[in-house]
């Protein structure tokens, strides 16, 4: 299938799959670049260690590569990967706790029944957000990021040297920056 000229990295969710089952293994690579935040984050959302979080991040995309084919709404790729971390997070969790490993969290339960919609809910709004905050232009991503992401908090005069811009500017360029991301986010479905 061809997409003509665009970059990999720029083709949507349901391209990158595509190419994924076509045997593309640049597609692959950054379809689990654009998810490794997300799924990554998940076993440490669960209060489990490095090396355990590594564990599951692994065993996510293994199933993610088995069973891509199976996958019947591609455009819910996101939501799918987490559910399967989530489970995971849960298996071994129960592991840990001495539970029977068989404990399965169905994939149909309503969300008032599904202990881990909450998490999904949450995990998804947050991925969105590193959707549209990736979508800015450099300058707002090292707006937000600053003054956002970073711990501790570097500061307006940091922030301003870091962009070489003046400190009184940083307040209308946050401002700027966060109306456009809001658009963005519109735009891809956040609801808060």
């Amino acid at each position: 299938m061809q997409y003509g000229v665009r970059a990999v990295r720029d083709r949507t969710d349901a391209e990158l799959i595509q190419e994924c089952l076509d045997g593309n293994s640049e597609a692959w690579e950054v379809l689990v670049h654009r998810y490794t935040r997300l799924i990554y984050s998940i076993p440490f959302k669960w209060g489990l260690q490095r090396d355990d979080a590594m564990e599951i991040f692994q065993s996510v995309w293994l199933d993610c590569f088995q069973e891509l084919h199976s996958l019947r709404d591609i455009d819910r790729l996101q939501a799918w990967l987490v559910r399967i971390a989530v489970r995971k997070c849960y298996r071994f969790s129960a592991t840990r706790r001495s539970r029977p490993e068989d404990v399965e969290i169905n994939e149909t339960d309503h969300a008032s029944e599904d202990p881990s919609r909450e998490l999904v809910d949450r995990l998804d709004r947050e991925q969105l957000i590193r959707i549209g905050v990736g979508k800015l232009t450099e300058r707002c991503q090292q707006v937000i990021k600053a003054l956002f992401f970073e711990d501790p908090f570097p500061g307006y005069a940091a922030i301003a040297s870091r962009l070489g811009l003046s400190s009184n500017s940083i307040g209308f360029t946050r401002d700027r920056c966060l109306e456009r991301l809001g658009k963005l986010l519109e735009e891809l479905g956040y609801e808060h």
